[in-house]
């Protein structure tokens, strides 16, 4: 396999998006896998430790509830907050 030398500040940034990626993927199964075997609670390696916690989450469709509620969209509008934000994404 060729390595090809990395002079360009975008292509440095694409070729770590995608190591960043694979261990991602590599990081969510090792998690998975350690949750499943140990289940919840403290568990302890030779040198490091891994804190396994189980929780739920629950989201509110503000939307529908908005609609249902008959909530004018200037009151909506009222108490949103807008930032913002900047994305790069990395594209091979």
């Amino acid at each position: 396999m060729t390595t090809a030398i990395i002079t360009n500040d975008i292509d440095a940034m694409v070729a770590l998006d995608k190591q960043i990626k694979e261990l991602e993927k590599k990081l969510v199964a090792a998690k998975n896998d350690i949750a499943n075997k140990y289940g919840e609670g403290e568990h302890k390696g030779d040198v490091y430790s891994a804190l396994v916690t189980l929780s739920q989450r629950s989201t509110v469709a503000w939307k529908k509830v908005a609609d249902e509620a008959k909530i004018p969209l200037d009151m909506i509008a009222k108490y949103t907050k807008t930032s913002a934000i900047i994305t790069v994404t990395a594209k091979a």
